[in-house]
This record gives structure tokens, sequence and C-alpha cells, in this order.
């Protein structure tokens, strides 16, 4: 019975987060195009701004999802289903 309670109060966690990203992925396009123009106009004053490189960041993406997928398997395998559907309420409602 406390394993099903805790399977349930993770996947309503993970909806509510899915939520809370989806509305901030929302409201967050005027963030970029301001990070987009801040970076041109660093590049122009003669600042330097390391990049990462494309490879780099997907190692490391692919590493953080064989660690959890190793920890968390039935969790990860299921529960994303969750965070995707608050996502899509979230970035559609608000």
């Amino acid at each position: 019975m406390d394993g099903i309670i805790a399977e349930a109060v993770v996947a309503i966690l993970l909806f509510v987060d899915g939520l809370i990203f989806g509305v901030a992925a929302a409201k967050g396009i005027l963030s970029i195009i301001l990070i987009i123009v801040g970076l041109i106009l660093a590049s122009f004053i003669g600042l330097a701004i390391p990049f990462f490189s494309l490879s780099s960041i997907m190692a490391h993406v692919a590493d953080i999802l064989a660690t959890e997928s190793r920890y968390f398997s039935y969790y990860f395998l299921g529960f994303p289903i969750s965070w995707i559907i608050g996502f899509v309420l979230g970035a559609v409602a608000f």
C-alpha cells in the first residue's frame, strides 16, 4: 500500500513540475530573445563568451539519462508521461 501511495505522490509532483516548466516555457520566449540580443551586443563590444559544443552537451545529457534510468528504472520509464502532460497544459493554458 505504501508503494502505491509513494508512486501516486511522485506522479502528482511530476505533473506539477511539468506544469511549472510549461508556464516558464510559455513565458520564456521574450527572455530567449533578450539573451540573443545580449549575446550579439556583447560580441560587438569584444567580449569573449564561451560556448559549449553540442557534442559535450549531448554527452552530458546521455550520462544523466543513463544514471537516472539505472537508479529509477520504473519511474524513469513510466512517469515522464505525467510530466509531459503537465508541461503541455502549462504551456497552453498560461
